[in-house]
């Protein structure tokens, strides 16, 4: 079992604090007593935050006073993604601290390092997928060589979606497109637009600033969809696995060599 870090106490105490504080005040009681959120470690995270913090406040009063049994659902959950996870990649899980906290019910979960953060309000059906996409992102970190910070190269980031959301389709057959991946409208906007993302990640594989990493994160400037990364690492893994790789062996590409291994890709 992993390391368990719940923030849901913290979170209680912001709230008792903020239930009747003017909306600028219970911004800054969040900064002060709270403080968590699933948003980039860039200057407008905190931007992110707000407006997470503000667009969720009226659903906080219908969450359950107790919320140790999402706590320990969800460590249920992740032994169970671990268990299927360990079997795919050939490999014991890596250690790692599973943090739960309340989220802004957008259904957001990341990894940063080697701590899973995962919101207690996602429903049980949700999670299990979720849990499975996350640890990828783990067991891809200990495979490859990454230290899973937030800072790694464009095809780094292709990659690490591309095997996630490839792993978790295979994990979870039944789940629909919009589970492992995004909605069918989404995909096809990317679509719309493919030799297009193609053409500006293929210059910037290399790259690994803030600006090039929110370029195939949040909307595109140029071409509209967001998390294209995702759209890109789908289709990208898509042709690995129709060429006969495995998860398993793509999971253990140094990362180092990444950006070379993505520029060969298909057309």
């Amino acid at each position: 079992m992993p390391d368990l870090l719940d923030l849901t106490p913290k979170f209680r105490t912001f709230f008792a604090l903020a239930e009747h504080a003017d909306p600028e005040t219970r911004w800054q009681l969040w900064q002060q007593h709270y403080a968590f959120a699933a948003v980039p470690p860039t200057p407008g995270g905190q931007g992110i935050a707000r407006r997470l913090l503000d667009e969720a406040w009226e659903k906080y009063s219908d969450l359950p006073t107790d919320l140790r049994p999402e706590v320990v659902r969800l460590q249920r959950q992740a032994r169970e993604a671990e268990q299927a996870l360990e079997a795919l990649f050939q490999t014991p899980a890596p250690s790692y601290r599973l943090v739960t906290y309340v989220g802004g019910f957008e259904g957001n979960a990341f990894v940063a390092g080697t701590s899973l953060c995962m919101p207690v309000e996602m429903p049980a059906d949700w999670a299990g997928w979720v849990l499975t996409h996350e640890l990828t992102h783990l067991f891809h970190h200990e495979l490859c060589g990454s230290d899973g910070g937030w800072q790694r190269s464009v095809a780094a980031l292709i990659v690490q979606e591309g095997l996630a959301t490839r792993t978790t389709a295979a994990l979870h057959p039944t789940s629909p497109l919009r589970d492992h991946l995004g909605t069918v409208d989404w995909l096809r906007q990317c679509e719309d637009v493919r030799s297009g993302l193609w053409g500006d990640a293929l210059s910037r594989l290399d790259a690994s600033d803030d600006a090039a990493l929110l370029r195939f994160l949040l909307p595109h400037p140029e071409f509209g969809p967001e998390r294209t990364a995702y759209a890109l690492g789908w289709w990208l893994v898509g042709d690995w696995l129709a060429q006969g790789r495995t998860l398993a062996e793509l999971a253990r590409v140094p990362e180092a060599d990444l950006p070379a291994l993505v520029a060969q890709r298909t057309q």
